[in-house]
């Protein structure tokens, strides 16, 4: 397990994903089917000694009671990253919510959407997001996506 706090340690965790993202689009292409590039990004993953999960279970709760919802990440990394993967020809807001739900339920400070659909990858496919206040999610009355830290790697 790496220490993901420090910055210069989580920076470099970031690239190296950003390199395992554009080399599996360069060798499946864009407009796969999504579950192609989580097998393929794992694999990558595992190449590059990274640890991550597939397919990882999020808890949800409403009063203390289990709701036994089907919701689940696309890949966690180093326990502390969560990755969500599309395959779409652009990025929508939906998407961003939907990540910022799972980090906000799994109580992950770190995200990142990798958006396969796209031809360029490394220009447009990739926003990281680091969300330092849960509460500010948890209350938000309105576009809580606008608000939280938001970087884009090209």
């Amino acid at each position: 397990m790496i220490d993901i706090t420090n910055e210069a340690i989580r920076l470099d965790l970031y690239f190296k994903l950003r390199g395992a993202a554009i080399n599996v689009q360069k060798n499946l292409g864009p407009f796969m089917v999504e579950k192609y590039y989580e097998k393929a990004m794992m694999i990558e993953l595992a190449a590059l000694g990274i640890n991550a999960n597939n397919q990882v279970k999020i808890p949800t709760f409403y009063k203390g009671q289990p709701l036994d919802l089907e919701l689940q990440a696309d890949i966690v990394v180093e326990n502390e990253i969560i990755i969500e993967l599309k395959a779409t020809p652009r990025m929508e807001k939906s998407h961003i919510r939907q990540l910022l739900t799972y980090m906000k339920l799994m109580r992950k400070h770190y995200g990142l959407i990798l958006n396969f659909g796209i031809s360029d990858m490394s220009q447009y496919g990739m926003k990281a997001f680091v969300l330092s206040d849960f509460d500010e999610v948890v209350n938000s009355k309105g576009d809580f996506e606008d608000r939280v830290g938001v970087a884009v790697f090209t």
